[in-house]
This record gives structure tokens, sequence and C-alpha cells, in this order.
């Protein structure tokens, strides 16, 4: 049987990004996007489209970690490979 792997081991800036989020303070970005780099919020705001245009000329060989920070307690993460 092949053993699986997690494709935060696989992709090294998923899982900074990832680490970093579970750590964030979301308060601050309540119903906004956050896009998230490195391990830092590199743009947050409502025009998710113009944002990854964006990070996508500006870190073109980062994998961002995409969320939005919802005003209640429902979360679903995105994890897109530019």
């Amino acid at each position: 049987m092949k053993k699986q792997t997690s494709v935060l081991s696989t992709k090294p800036d998923l899982s900074k990004n990832f680490q970093a989020f579970t750590e964030l303070d979301r308060a601050k970005y309540l119903d906004n996007y956050i896009i998230m780099i490195d391990g830092k919020v590199r743009f947050s705001g409502r025009d998710i489209k113009k944002m990854l245009q964006t990070a996508k000329k500006r870190y073109p060989r980062k994998t961002p970690l995409i969320a939005k920070i919802p005003k209640e307690e429902v979360m679903v993460l995105i994890a897109l490979v530019l």
C-alpha cells in the first residue's frame, strides 16, 4: 500500500503559510480576503481578483494561502499553485 503524503509536507510555502495563518489575529481582517506568502499577510481586501493578479506578478514562484475571513465562524481555506 502506497504511503499518503500531506499537501502541506510537499509544499514548504504552504506549510509555512498555514502555520502563520493558525496564529494570525484574524479580527482585523473580518469580512475580507487575505493572501499569505512566506508566512505573512501580503494582501488583504475585498477585491480578490485584483489581489491575485498582483500576487502572481510580485511572487510568481510562491504558493500562497488564500482565505476569506468571515464575520461568523465558517471558514474555507484554498491553496492555489501559481
